[in-house]
């Protein structure tokens, strides 16, 4: 019998501190993590032939922010497009809508849920492959 895959999941932040929290949970609940401190790393990671089951990414960040990321992963023409989950505190309506317009999947709130509550929404995305 086949080894049991782990969930891939590519996390992008630029705080340190929340992508370690967040790739810890991760990792221990069973997921494959790949973090990233940046939209250019992220892109590169894709283009290298990383296949996440799910991408969280953060709106906010310097230099190129989430939404110059969903205008780079849409010009990857990936084999399977992932779910794109925006995980930020961003969520003013015309960024929601921003957000929506470039390809994503599914809004979260940092400030909303515990590290503990998005893994477990992951998974359930991911159990369900629902996109709302």
């Amino acid at each position: 019998m086949p080894p049991e895959t782990k969930p891939k999941v590519l996390m992008i932040d630029d705080e340190k501190f929340l992508l370690d929290i967040y790739s810890t949970k991760f990792l221990k609940s069973g997921f494959d993590v790949f973090a990233c401190h940046s939209v250019d790393e992220g892109l590169a990671i894709l283009q290298k032939g990383y296949e996440p089951a799910v991408i969280l990414f953060d709106i906010t960040m310097p230099e190129k922010d989430g939404y110059v990321f969903l205008e780079g992963i849409s010009q990857l023409h990936l084999k399977n497009m992932p779910l794109k989950i925006a995980l930020t505190n961003e969520g003013q309506e015309g960024e929601l809508k921003r957000m929506k317009e470039l390809g994503t999947d599914i809004h979260l709130s940092k400030a909303s849920f515990t590290p503990a509550e998005i893994v477990e929404r992951v998974r359930s995305l991911l159990a369900g492959n629902k996109r709302s």
